[in-house]
């Protein structure tokens, strides 16, 4: 009984991770709702076609080791979605550009296996669910939570 119920665990984690690579798929033509934004529709393209590779959490870089199976990283995708990888769990979720360079990320789901150095993973989470504005200078974009700090910095990649 107990063998079995691993089995089925292990096949339902092993599921999970091949799921998250649907993600990564690119998505169509861009929605209207994204076009129809006021003033962002250039702002928010130059996010577009990029793999966004974490370089800082809250002021400090980010240091891993061989524990971690991915980089931690995301890209944005045309139909007002977001996927990536946290280092080890893969995520997916919305988003929303409002005027200027305010951004709501939301719905965020992430697989749940069990990896080590959970820390990095919760706290760029943490960084994405409040996210309130962006900028994008010399290919880095950095998310600023509502208080205006900065809570993460990541660097363009070419997907």
């Amino acid at each position: 009984m107990k063998k079995t119920i691993f089995i089925i665990a292990l096949a339902a984690a092993i599921a999970a991770c091949n799921n998250s690579n649907n993600n990564d798929q690119k998505a169509p033509a861009e929605s209207e709702a994204t076009k129809q934004v006021a003033g962002t529709a250039s702002s928010s393209s130059e996010l577009y076609e990029k793999e966004w590779k974490l370089l800082e959490l809250n002021g400090k870089a980010v240091v891993l080791d061989s524990t971690f199976p991915k980089y931690p990283h995301l890209t944005f995708q045309k139909e007002n979605r977001i996927s990536g990888n946290l280092g080890c769990n893969g995520f997916g979720g919305n988003i929303a550009f409002e005027a200027g360079n305010s951004i709501k990320i939301s719905g965020i789901t992430s697989t749940q296996m069990a990896c080590p150095n959970l820390g990095v993973e919760q706290s760029f989470l943490d960084a994405l669910n409040n996210a309130k504005s962006y900028t994008v200078e010399n290919n880095i974009l950095t998310f600023s939570n509502d208080k205006k700090a900065i809570t993460a910095k990541l660097e363009a990649t070419a997907k």
